[in-house]
C-alpha cells in the first residue's frame, strides 16, 4: 500500500491547501488529490516542486508498506 503524507507535512509546515495551490500553481483538485490520498499518478516534477517547498525528501512524501489493504493476485 502507498500512502502520501502531504497533509502531515502541511500540517507540521504551517502551510494550508491555499497557500500551497499559490506555491506550486497547481490546480486546487490537484492539491486535494495529493491531501486526500487520492492521487491515481503522480509527475517528477511535481515531487520536486513539493519537496523544495516542504523542505523534505521523497520519503517524506510517499511511504510503501506491504501490508496492501487490496490482495494480490
Amino acid at each position: 500500500m502507498i500512502k502520501i503524507k502531504i497533509k502531515e507535512l502541511l500540517e507540521k509546515n504551517k502551510i494550508s491547501r491555499y497557500k500551497l495551490r499559490q506555491y506550486t500553481n497547481f490546480t486546487y483538485e490537484r492539491i486535494n488529490q495529493y491531501y486526500f490520498g487520492t492521487i491515481k499518478s503522480i509527475k517528477v516534477e511535481e515531487l520536486e516542486i513539493l519537496c523544495q517547498i516542504l523542505k523534505c525528501n521523497i520519503a517524506d512524501i510517499i511511504e510503501y508498506s506491504k501490508n496492501s489493504k487490496k490482495s494480490a493476485k
